[in-house]
């Protein structure tokens, strides 16, 4: 299963493809990341033409932490694999801006299979609240897209109850919604855009901890992104300006410096 983000739609889709490190966390720093074409860099691809995904530091509100940031060309596709646990809970966190559509497709016409969809609609963002066999219900979240600014979009997935809660910019907006497909795990993110034009990804992650907003107080808060080779980022770390260090976070790092 793959995250899908096209012509204004968020699809957590299944996919076979070889599996990459998880957790995976990024914000599209250096040294990881080099300002320039992404095809190449931490695992990261072009399905389109080539410069077609860029990391960037020029255009300042499509970036939301650091200086840098991707950005996809309109009509350009990306991608990444990302394999999960399987049957677990885990939460999909990024900052991101895209192009919106105006046309509402039938559900039964996205024939990958998938679990999570949001659609990017000039009157509102809108979520999918699946029947497991692939089709289900478009339900208004009473959220616009904003064209000027990131937007954080948080998606938790519970592939043991094939269910999905959707929190917009910090704040609970659809809970217990159904999966479209019966899946049990991540596979990775493709990124595809319209012609209405570009798109920003920053500040991503894949994790089972939840995100800072949604954990319980902790003594420690930590954030890093992993180079392609599974060593961290330190450069990167901490990320927030307090300094502190998420327990979670610390935990998974150890579960991987153990297990590389």
């Amino acid at each position: 299963m793959r995250l899908y983000l096209l012509v204004g739609v968020t699809l957590v889709l299944t996919q076979s493809g070889f599996s990459q490190d998880f957790p995976y966390r990024t914000s599209f720093e250096e040294p990881t990341y080099t300002l320039g074409t992404l095809d190449g860099q931490d695992g990261w691809s072009e399905q389109s033409a080539t410069g077609s995904g860029l990391v960037q530091n020029a255009q300042v509100d499509g970036i939301g932490l650091g200086d840098q940031s991707l950005q996809i060309a309109s009509e350009s596709a990306v991608s990444r694999d990302i394999l999960s646990p399987v049957g677990q809970a885990l939460y999909v966190d990024g900052f991101y801006r895209g192009p919106t559509v105006t046309v509402t497709p039938d559900p039964g016409s996205l024939t990958e299979p998938g679990s999570s969809i949001l659609l990017f609609h000039a009157d509102g963002i809108m979520a999918l609240d699946g029947d497991g066999a692939g089709g289900g219900v478009w339900t208004d979240t009473g959220v616009s897209a904003p064209a000027d600014r990131l937007q954080r979009i948080t998606i938790r997935q519970d592939y043991g109850a094939q269910t999905w809660d959707l929190f917009l910019d910090e704040q609970p907006v659809l809970m217990d919604l159904g999966f479209k497909n019966t899946l049990d795990r991540l596979n990775g993110i493709d990124i595809e855009t319209s012609e209405e034009g570009a798109a920003f990804l920053d500040d991503f992650s894949v994790t089972t901890a939840p995100p800072d907003f949604l954990a319980d107080p902790a003594l420690f808060y930590f954030q890093a992104e992993w180079k392609g080779t599974g060593a961290l980022n330190w450069d990167l770390s901490p990320l927030d300006p307090d300094g502190n260090v998420r327990d979670e976070d610390l935990l998974e790092l150890l579960q991987r410096l153990h297990n590389p």
